[in-house]
């Protein structure tokens, strides 16, 4: 056995000495567990090693109380689970790789896609959302109330189409540029949904299905939703364009 093994029976030893596993030694054995990179041939050597702690005890201690022992020792001693593996997608711009992305995610969206930007004014994009609405798509819209009537903005004409759209309309902006489909995929970066991040700007966008970012980036939608008033219907001019 390495040294480090042996520091490892000493512990395990003495947490024997009083024929139980508390709480706070497993604890403690576990940052030691980690802390040496104990695993594959080594923790079978040392779960042997257990094994014959408690045989040289055996006779002197109730038969229960020692296999219990062994068995919440040796549990310590097994290999963690693996992580389940997560997909990640990133990507920079000027040029159309940001763009291309966030079309294609809106295009895998099959029930739901929650989406939550400062402004939209590039119309591949916008072209993909009416394209998801239409085919059934469950689209929901955040964006900023200040950027509505921008130049190019598309705000108004994804609200025309029958996207229900929600307004920031406090003093702030709502500066956020993420989505969220199927709560399944996360999309966000500092990409903004415009010709100009895709022409000019050094922007970033990064696409996961790791669960925790989901479900963080679903419920702050969800909240802010509940929260934001509904953009209003349109009326004369502007529900014609």
């Amino acid at each position: 056995m390495s040294a480090s093994s042996h520091e490892l029976l000493a512990l395990f030893r003495q947490s024997f000495a009083d024929n139980t596993l508390s709480a706070e030694e497993a604890r403690q054995l576990r940052a030691q567990l980690a802390a040496h990179g104990q695993q594959g041939n080594a923790l079978d050597e040392l779960r042997h090693q257990l094994f014959a702690v408690v045989r040289e005890r055996f006779n002197t201690l109730p038969d229960k109380a020692a296999i219990d022992w062994l068995e919440a020792a040796g549990a310590l001693l097994m290999p963690l689970a693996a992580a389940p593996s997560t997909h990640t997608e990133v990507y920079f711009s000027p040029l159309d790789d940001c763009t291309d992305a966030i079309r294609r995610f809106i295009q895998r969206a099959a029930h739901s896609l929650q989406v939550c930007v400062f402004t939209i004014s590039d119309d591949r994009i916008t072209d993909a959302l009416l394209a998801a609405h239409r085919r059934g798509v469950r689209v929901q819209l955040l964006t900023d109330n200040e950027k509505l009537y921008d130049k190019g903005s598309d705000i108004r004409q994804l609200h025309a189409a029958g996207i229900p759209i929600h307004l920031d309309a406090t003093a702030n902006h709502m500066h956020h540029k993420f989505a969220v489909a199927d709560g399944r995929s996360v999309l966000t970066g500092s990409y903004n949904w415009t010709r100009s991040a895709s022409l000019y700007n050094h922007e970033n966008l990064l696409i996961t299905d790791d669960p925790e970012a989901i479900r963080s980036y679903q419920q702050e939608f969800e909240r802010l939703w509940a929260e934001l008033p509904p953009m209003p219907p349109p009326v004369g001019k502007d529900q014609a364009e």
